[in-house]
């Protein structure tokens, strides 16, 4: 190094040391103000009530900060990650997002959003399996049996709409097995599940929390669940990977930021939602509605993110799905 070049590193030194000490400060100081969770979804839904009950015990064990939802519908999460990924990247927006967000972004690809590329991952608050179910009086009673009515004959199967996760997961099975469903998309998850009750759909694709009303009172007839293992909630129900190997299909929701926000702070906030997803009360709250807690940290949620990205992406070109 000449000695003109180590005096301009020693003339930059105190600026790069100062530049460092703010952004440490500043990770230190968070949150110190509002801190905002979009969800794109309407109030109501499993991740907007995921998304409040995080947010009301962050609230809890950070006083003199406000955690707020603001849902953000429409699009199918598109507007809620694309307003995300224009946030400032200090700390104070963050999106909940799911399953449902990749495959939006993989649908619409003139967003030209990536979550890999532009956004950092949290941390993973839930991981449900998708429940396949039918009417009481359906004479088929297993997903062999049902493959087997459908090579025989026409086989309706409702989900809550084109592009979703059910949609795919059937996509996917199809794919895996060979086996042909007609397919009909309905405006959401009641919809498609009154037209199984009410006759005009054979089976219909869809969550533990859409349908366990309906399960209570015996309206509807699970079939198979697509986690890999026996549900805990549904223990006798049987896989989907049990008659195809290797199937498996979860819809996760987590929380994600702006890719420039520092590290620190993400370090934080995924410490900071994992302790309050081990509460006994938020256990108990996200079982209840069919999905087990989860918490990984930032490193594997940001490997799942990457793997379905992938797995999802195939899917969606194999089938030629495209968004408006």
């Amino acid at each position: 190094m000449t000695s003109t070049t180590r005096r301009g590193a020693l003339l930059g030194a105190p600026a790069l040391l100062a530049a460092a000490g703010m952004r440490s400060a500043k990770a230190q100081a968070w949150p110190g103000r509002q801190v905002r969770i979009v969800v794109g979804f309407a109030a109501g839904g499993a991740n907007d009530i995921m998304a409040r009950l995080i947010a009301g015990k962050l609230g809890e064990r950070i006083p003199g900060t406000a955690f707020v939802v603001e849902n953000r519908p429409g699009a199918g999460t598109l507007l809620a990650a694309e307003h995300v990924a224009r946030a400032a990247p200090d700390g104070a927006t963050f999106l909940y997002a799911s399953t449902s967000t990749l495959i939006t972004l993989l649908v619409n690809r003139g967003s030209g959003l990536d979550p890999v590329r532009d956004f950092a991952a949290v941390t993973m608050a839930q991981s449900s399996p998708l429940l396949m179910v039918s009417r009481p009086d359906f004479p088929a009673r297993t997903l062999p049996e049902l493959l087997a009515l459908a090579r025989q004959r026409p086989v309706t199967v409702s989900h809550p709409g084109t592009g979703g996760i059910n949609h795919l997961a059937m996509a996917l099975l199809m794919q895996r097995t060979g086996v042909e469903f007609t397919l009909v998309p309905y405006n959401g998850n009641q919809p498609s599940l009154t037209a199984l009750v009410r006759g005009d759909i054979d089976v219909a694709h869809d969550s533990f929390f859409a349908t366990k009303g309906l399960l209570a009172n015996n309206s509807i007839r699970p079939i198979a669940v697509t986690s890999a293992q026996p549900s805990a909630v549904m223990p006798a129900v049987p896989t989907v990977a049990t008659t195809v190997p290797g199937y498996e299909v979860l819809f996760w929701g987590g929380l994600m930021a702006p890719r420039a926000v520092p590290e620190p702070i993400l370090d934080r906030m995924a410490a900071e939602v994992d302790a309050v997803l081990h509460l006994p009360d938020v256990m108990e709250r996200v079982r209840s509605f069919g999905a087990d807690p989860v918490g990984l940290g930032r490193a594997q949620y940001a490997k799942t993110i990457a793997e379905d990205w992938a797995r999802w992406g195939t899917v969606v070109r194999e089938i030629g799905l495209k968004g408006d």
